[in-house]
């Protein structure tokens, strides 16, 4: 299924595990949501980064109701009016829609499969995070990070740099120089896609390249996460909406990510 020109492919959770941890080659996973779909449209270079990978998955719950947008006939004001219909099966029919358009491959579930997997198998992975120093609730989260994830996978092997600019090509050659296989990425929207794709063409060692957002956040409880219950009703973006801090700027995201998505979807249709 192709939505603004940019193939997702179809794969099962599972399945898409076992092709990862075989360690054989390198492979670069992203999970698109509406946001990045949308950026595409205007950014013609970031759509050839992601065109890079090896795995393009579904994230969030919007894109089913693109899946049923585009897999009909009709006229696109005949979708207009069908998308009550759209979201009775997002939330009725999660089964059916599984079936047909294949899993929903949520960042967070598998950064945190990964993470377990090295941990168990004694796999070195690398993270590389966003270099803000503004931002004093990022700055205390990364003085804490090391001995936090200890505590949270004692077993686990890893190497943490902050990403910034100026020490770029000395961290990219500490990481190349390591016993690192995978590679985590927490640098937002375009930057990660960039660099991971720079280090990976340096880095061979590295086998597995993963965009993970706020998944370390959760680990070490600098954000909590939705509730299953809350997970499983496919509402974790609202749970993020009523708890989270920057309402408003979450407010635009999620208005984006749908209405302007889903209107631009079935324009493009």
């Amino acid at each position: 299924m192709e939505i603004f020109w940019i193939k997702l492919d179809k794969l099962k959770y599972k399945e898409l595990i076992d092709i990862l941890i075989k360690f054989d080659k390198q492979n670069i996973v992203f999970t698109p949501n509406p946001e990045i779909l949308l950026k595409t449209k205007k950014d013609e270079e970031f759509k050839k980064l992601l065109d890079k990978a090896s795995y393009l998955t579904p994230d969030w719950i919007w894109l089913y109701i693109a899946f049923q947008i585009l897999d009909n006939s009709y006229w696109k004001i005949i979708n207009f009016f069908l998308i009550p219909y759209y979201f009775i099966n997002l939330f009725f029919r999660r089964k059916y829609l599984y079936e047909k358009y294949w899993d929903r491959i949520c960042w967070s579930d598998l950064t945190k499969d990964m993470i377990n997997i090295a941990s168990e198998s004694q796999i070195t992975v690398t993270i590389i995070d966003l270099y803000n120093p503004t931002d004093a609730n990022k700055v205390k989260s990364q003085e804490l990070f090391k001995e936090l994830l200890t505590n949270k996978f004692p077993k686990l092997k890893f190497d943490y740099f902050i990403y910034n600019p100026i020490e770029k090509e000395n961290i990219i050659n500490l990481i190349w120089k390591s016993e690192s296989k995978i590679l985590f990425s927490t640098l937002w929207m375009k930057k990660q896609e960039e660099s991971v794709i720079e280090i990976m063409e340096k880095c061979s060692n590295i086998k597995l390249w993963l965009w993970i957002w706020s998944s370390f956040d959760y680990f070490i409880w600098f954000q909590k996460r939705a509730p299953k219950i809350w997970r499983a009703i496919w509402l974790e973006w609202l749970y993020r909406l009523i708890t989270w801090p920057r309402k408003i700027d979450r407010l635009k995201r999620l208005y984006n990510a749908i209405f302007v998505f889903i209107y631009e979807v079935i324009i493009s249709k």
